[in-house]
């Protein structure tokens, strides 16, 4: 009879240090939220600044084909912070922002944009792909826009705070 007030009591203990332990999962995060690595999918650019750390860099220049907003932001703070932008409409645009890092793998035949040393650029069927640095921050641009509506996109990236 002792053995089975020890095993009650047991359990008993165990059920609560594992309530306890479930309440401590889910209102750390509520009060906390800095500690959630995602991803999250965000409805706003300004939002960005706040999940990942740092405010994403924008291009200014934006074709109509675009669309007039991003269809989709996406941040991901698990390992080097992430920001993924997706604009489409006619065309398509996705930039991928990453804070630290090297550089991508590129195939053989990248090269740098002309006059632009530090970038690699090459074409994928009717994709261009787009890689460089810019401070902290590991950026890869893909798009089916023509070619010197690339150069016009690395030209015009601003952080996005300096665009409001």
């Amino acid at each position: 009879m002792d053995r089975l007030k020890g095993v009650a009591s047991l359990a008993v203990t165990a059920a609560l240090f594992l309530l306890a332990l479930r309440l401590l999962h889910l209102t750390v995060p509520a009060l906390y939220p800095a500690v959630l690595s995602g991803p999250f999918s965000l409805d706003d650019l300004g939002q960005v600044k706040e999940y990942a750390g740092f405010s994403p860099l924008v291009p200014f220049y934006r074709p109509i084909a675009l669309g007039a907003r991003p269809v989709n932001i996406t941040v991901v703070r698990r390992g080097r912070a992430r920001v993924t932008v997706f604009w489409q409409a006619e065309s398509f645009l996705v930039l991928n922002e990453v804070r630290g890092g090297s550089a991508p793998d590129a195939p053989p035949e990248a090269r740098p944009l002309e006059g632009r040393p530090g970038t690699l650029w090459w074409q994928e069927g009717n994709t261009q792909h787009l890689s460089f640095q810019v401070g902290e921050l590991r950026i890869d641009l893909r798009t089916d826009l023509p070619h010197r509506d690339l150069e016009r996109l690395l030209l015009s990236l601003r952080p996005y705070e300096e665009l409001l």
